[in-house]
């Protein structure tokens, strides 16, 4: 159930640039976009302190099918992301994600087993979560739930 319906695995880095471009040369990745242009994108989300704002610079590439999302974290409350990144290393896994039909029901089982969600809130059409399970997978987890439309980007 956790991992049903696989969309996206996301990086985190401290150079978004650097990174993408070391994905394509190195690993043959294709053309990257952004989901603001060449902006970054500015959200409110949940947390458990409170609702807070954040900015990221976000770039993402097709990849058979998944997609490949790479965030650079830029300002406001990041820590969920500026945490991962190490000193020296362009790339951190952050997260997989995966569609769901409703984030409420996956952030009840989740919490049957103890792993808290860290953030919450919506993009566009979509509303998601992000589950803490680094302890366990060394990452985080996130779920969107979307109309149909929404995946047909």
């Amino acid at each position: 159930m956790f991992f049903e319906n696989q969309y996206q695995i996301a990086y985190v880095t401290p150079d978004i640039r650097e990174a993408t471009r070391i994905l394509c040369d190195q690993f043959g990745v294709g053309e990257f976009m952004g989901l603001n242009g060449d902006a970054p994108v500015e959200n409110r989300v949940w947390t458990p302190e409170g609702e807070v704002s954040i900015t990221m610079r976000a770039m993402i590439a097709k990849v058979g099918h998944l997609i490949l999302e790479v965030l650079e974290p830029v300002a406001g409350d990041t820590r969920i992301f500026s945490e991962m990144l190490v000193p020296g290393q362009p790339l951190r896994l952050h997260h997989i994600a995966m569609r769901c039909d409703d984030v409420d029901v996956i952030r009840a089982e989740h919490a049957r087993h103890g792993r808290e969600v860290v953030m919450a809130g919506s993009f566009k059409a979509a509303r998601f979560i992000y589950v803490d399970t680094r302890a366990t997978l060394g990452h985080y987890l996130e779920y969107a739930s979307a109309p149909p439309e929404y995946w047909q980007r």
